[in-house]
């Protein structure tokens, strides 16, 4: 057998070879994927853009959108370019909202008050905007009912040392919340309190989930660390020298079952186990019920996948 056509870290399969391997797996796959179901395909430019052709033949009435992973902050040196990066390619139902919001970092939060301003900001505007956040010790501790149409407070009013904080803006116009009293509850955790250059209370509102980017760039995603080194950590004779980061696979899930708790997933190249550590990190991080299952052909199932989930108790 031609040895550019075996496993493990192989990228001198030859084209013809390659998209028949992969033709019959994704031809399986779509028959197992469930009706809403997405697919995620990691992947390095030696055959991406075969890849792309394939799945325009296979998943026409799907969307596919191609990622772009840091994974090699230093980088391997070619000829012309020090590639630094892999791919994974979303495969998801069209035109449909599957991917979840992403946690964003602390540096990431943009913060803004939680006070409306410019058009339709008054009080009288929404009544059920206007009414005070409670605060103690630079906590916020509570809410306080809507206020009365006659109730006319400052900024801030201290009581038992508490201080209550009303949507009112530096030149003492009566504005309001946000968030209406019913619903300002849900959103607590994403508040916080800024004391003004006059010594003031203000309640600020920062969104901690956003979008994802299509260049993912972060520490976490570092193959050597979070993969070689991690991996090395349960399996110390592992054959495998650049597994994946855990975070990597960590991620692309979460975009995909983060809220799907009772989610099924299958990897069809089981390859080190990355996927199965991922899914356990994840219901770890969220008490969540994600089942796995992993198919690999070749001998290191038992040494390294099996040995490694064993390790990770």
């Amino acid at each position: 057998r031609n040895s550019n056509n075996t496993f493990l870290y192989n990228n001198k399969f030859n084209h013809s070879s390659w998209l028949a391997f992969m033709k019959n797996r994704l031809e399986v796959a779509k028959k197992l994927l469930s009706k809403d179901g997405s697919m995620i395909i990691a992947i390095d430019e030696n055959e991406l853009c075969y890849l792309g052709d394939l799945l325009d033949e296979l998943f026409e009435s799907s969307d596919k959108h191609i990622i772009s992973i840091i994974h090699n902050p230093r980088g391997v040196q070619g000829t012309n370019f020090s590639y630094n990066n892999e791919f994974a390619v979303f495969i998801i139902p069209k035109n449909k909202k599957v991917i979840n919001d992403r946690i964003l970092n602390e540096d990431e939060i943009e913060w803004s008050p939680l006070r409306n301003w410019g058009g339709e900001s008054l009080r009288t505007d929404a009544k059920n905007c206007f009414y005070p956040i409670i605060t103690k010790n630079n906590q916020i501790v509570g809410f306080g009912p809507v206020s009365e149409d006659n109730y006319h407070p400052n900024k801030n009013e201290i009581e038992d040392g508490y201080t209550y904080v009303y949507p009112i803006d530096q030149n003492g116009i009566e504005r309001k919340w946000r968030y209406a009293r019913q619903t300002v509850e849900g959103i607590k955790d994403l508040l916080k309190i800024k004391e003004n250059s006059n010594g003031m209370l203000d309640i600020m509102l920062g969104k901690n989930f956003g979008q994802y980017k299509t260049v993912w760039q972060d520490k976490r995603y570092d193959a050597s660390v979070h993969g070689k080194q991690l991996l090395k950590k349960y399996v110390p004779d592992t054959k495998f020298t650049f597994p994946k980061s855990v975070y990597t696979v960590y991620d692309c899930l979460y975009a995909i079952v983060g809220n799907k708790k009772d989610a099924l997933i299958l990897d069809f190249f089981g390859g080190s186990g990355t996927t199965a550590h991922a899914v356990e990190l994840l219901n770890r991080e969220d008490n969540g019920n994600r089942n796995y299952v992993l198919v690999e052909q070749m001998d290191y199932v038992q040494d390294t996948i099996v040995e490694r989930m064993k390790n990770v108790g």
